[in-house]
């Protein structure tokens, strides 16, 4: 899968796992504690939007709104869906992947920056998921393209700056996508 693909792939598990959210589970708290399922699924979407508009200098989103986790009100799904549609667009504009861009760790080209998109949403979707008890697994012809990304964007440089937790020590007969999610920093519940 190419980075566009393996994007689409995230996404399209991000906006499953919101639009299989019941209104229920909303006020759960999540594995990004003290964020409710409602405050996750936001940031979750919110976040696609915010790297997006960095690439292609549009203020969408403000840091605030997505790093904050400020909830959305009213269904999620519709949200998500279109946020996903926009973010995908704004990836797939010419020249984007190719152009440098200023971000949180200075100068980086578009090739870079989408693999922090891609593993905001991949990590996202499973957070949600686990959060509510139904953990996704990545499919297995995305998880070679996921596992690349992961390991290009969970560094120690990541980790000083606080995008990215500590790996965690996955259990013994830990899936390949929980595997992925620890080296992520996600704690996999047993």
């Amino acid at each position: 899968m190419d980075q566009l693909a393996t994007l689409a792939y995230a996404l399209d598990e991000l906006t499953g796992v919101v639009a299989a959210l019941d209104d229920s589970e909303m006020d759960t708290v999540t594995n990004c504690a003290p964020w409710t399922v409602r405050q996750l699924a936001s940031h979750a979407v919110n976040n696609q939007l915010l790297w997006a508009g960095m690439v292609t200098g549009q203020d969408i989103v403000s840091a605030e709104v997505a790093m904050g986790a400020v909830a959305h009100e009213g269904d999620l799904a519709p949200f998500a869906d279109l946020a996903a549609q926009q973010a995908l667009a704004l990836w797939s504009t010419e020249g984007v992947l190719e152009a440098m861009h200023a971000t949180p760790f200075g100068e980086l080209p578009g090739s870079v920056v989408i693999n922090f998109a891609i593993v905001d949403a991949a990590a996202h979707a499973w957070d949600l998921s686990a959060s509510v008890g139904h953990a996704i697994d990545f499919a297995p012809e995305a998880t070679p393209s996921i596992s690349g990304v992961v390991e290009a964007t969970c560094t120690d440089g990541a980790r000083a700056l606080g995008l990215i937790q500590a790996a965690t020590d996955p259990p013994g007969d830990a899936t390949e996508t929980e595997r992925l999610m620890a080296a992520a920093g996600r704690t996999i519940p047993r």
